[in-house]
């Protein structure tokens, strides 16, 4: 199961995940107002969580409810950049 980063990270890119994943899955671009964590590549450690500064991060199957359109969100993020395994 991967993990998800949340509404709370945007605007924050504060990077915190990236420096811990040993996979390198959390990435961002330029556009891109927050990380997004590759479902392809994640191995779901949960270090990211234990970083994150604004409890942004979740596993997929605990995302609150309000938050659930982030998984989609994710998973378009990669599949547009051709990261889609």
């Amino acid at each position: 199961m991967a993990w998800v980063i949340t509404p709370p990270c945007e605007g924050e890119k504060l990077a915190k995940c990236v420096a811990v994943c040993p996979e390198n899955a959390i990435e961002t671009s330029e556009e891109a107002g927050q990380y997004y964590i590759n479902p392809y590549k994640c191995t779901d450690c949960g270090l990211c969580d234990l970083t994150c500064p604004v409890a942004a991060i979740f596993p997929a199957a605990a995302v609150p409810k309000q938050w659930r359109h982030s998984i989609e969100e994710n998973r378009l993020f990669f599949e547009t950049r051709g990261q889609s395994g």
